[in-house]
């Protein structure tokens, strides 16, 4: 994953870079254009020595002077470009990421673009490349009032201090759920949080290569589910029991991300007795501890019948 990440952020970098170089090299083919930018270049330091001197009061009007020869030197470059299409901001690299520059660092700290791009490489392995989004959202096809209320207080904790760190949804297939699931993971996106959408099926694999692998890749495996800032569960129980693998690290990972307050989200079309019975006692109080997570229902017929 993090070689991935590099592999973006320095596609990202070199492009707009080159890009850039170009559209200079294409400016200096321009009559006059090349003068008035080195020209620029002098302005520019000159106003630097200016301001850094002790006589203010020359210093002032001498700057002053400088500014708008500075002015007009990028009018008449405004003009020039113009005739090839361009424009002063063509010949500077446009970065994704304005912040750190495609770096993915701001002063040796991990820039918040680095989570969007570990977000949406999550998103592709699930081939989920275009989540919906609340403004997807049709209220009208819900049978159950309570449901769109649901929703919009769902979007409005997805932008709030979230006392209650986790969301656990059941219901029967095709009532809302998973779209809802998507809504949520869009949101947190648009927030550069670090999120994983996986289906507990797929995490189960995760589980089992984690359990039988012995190599440098063993710890990636389980890792992640503990280091992403939101963790999006959809369709616990779709699963196969696994012995000594699916209940044992599902605990291990739904505790200690409940230790460390971290937010995870869980739907299931099992019924609460079914959940108990499944994974145990352990598991199943964490999955429905109302102190610390927010238990909906989701009855309602299943919409993707209403939609044939």
């Amino acid at each position: 994953m993090k070689d991935k990440i590099k592999e973006i952020l320095s596609d990202r970098k070199m492009t707009a870079d080159l890009i850039a170089k170009d559209n200079l090299k294409q400016a200096f083919l321009l009559h006059g254009f090349r003068e008035l930018y080195v020209r620029e270049k002098d302005i520019i330091i000159q106003r630097a020595r200016l301001n850094a001197e002790m006589d203010a009061i020359s210093t002032t009007a001498e700057t002053e002077k400088l500014t708008l020869e500075l002015q007009e030197n990028y009018s008449k470059q405004d003009e020039i470009l113009k005739t090839a299409n361009l424009t002063r901001k063509d010949l500077i690299p446009q970065y994704t990421c304005s912040v750190c520059g495609d770096t993915g660092f701001i002063n040796s700290i991990s820039c918040d673009c680095v989570n969007k791009i570990a977000s949406k490489l999550n998103l592709e392995r699930l081939n989920l490349k275009h989540l919906k989004t609340f403004k997807d959202c049709d209220y009208s096809i819900f049978e159950n009032v309570l449901i769109p209320k649901f929703y919009k207080k769902m979007q409005i904790w997805a932008n709030s201090e979230r006392k209650k760190k986790s969301v656990f949804l059941q219901g029967d297939v095709g009532t809302g759920k998973t779209f809802l699931l998507e809504c949520m993971a869009s949101e947190f996106m648009e927030q550069n949080k670090y999120v994983i959408f996986t289906t507990a099926f797929k995490m189960n694999n995760d589980f089992l290569k984690y359990h039988t692998i012995f190599n440098e890749a063993k710890m990636s495996y389980l890792n992640k589910y503990h280091e992403c800032e939101i963790l999006i569960i959809d369709d616990l129980g779709s699963e196969p029991i696994l012995r000594n693998v699916t209940k044992e690290y599902l605990y291990l990972i739904i505790n200690q991300r409940m230790i460390e307050n971290k937010t995870t989200l869980i739907s299931t079309n099992l019924e609460l007795s079914d959940i108990r019975d499944r994974y145990g006692e352990r598991i199943f109080s964490r999955l429905v501890n109302k102190q610390q997570n927010i238990l909906f229902k989701f009855e309602n017929e299943d919409l993707r019948k209403r939609r044939l």
